[in-house]
C-alpha cells in the first residue's frame, strides 16, 4: 500500500493536499483521481471556464496522472517528478 496525493489547480492556484489517500496501486489512485474530476464537474456551483484540473501524485512526488475536469477527456501522463 502506498499513499498518493491529489493537489488541484484552480484558476491556475495550486492547492495541495497534505493528507492524501492510500491505494494498493497507481492504477487505482488514476482512477480515483478521475472520480475526484467528475465529482467536481458535476457540482452545479462549478464554472467549466475555471480551468480544474487534479494531480495524481505518489509518496516520491512522481506525477501518476493528471484529469481536466470538465474536459473531453483525463489522461495518464508518463510518470515524472514534479
Amino acid at each position: 500500500m502506498q499513499r498518493y496525493y491529489f493537489p488541484i489547480i484552480h484558476n491556475g492556484r495550486f492547492q495541495p493536499d497534505s493528507d492524501g489517500e492510500v491505494f494498493g496501486s497507481a492504477d487505482l489512485a488514476g482512477q480515483y483521481g478521475a472520480r475526484v474530476a467528475q465529482d467536481i464537474g458535476s457540482d452545479p456551483d462549478y464554472d467549466p471556464v475555471s480551468e480544474t484540473v487534479v494531480i495524481v501524485v505518489d509518496d516520491s512526488g512522481t506525477e501518476i496522472a493528471r484529469h481536466v475536469v470538465g474536459g473531453v477527456a483525463t489522461a495518464v501522463q508518463p510518470a515524472r517528478k514534479r
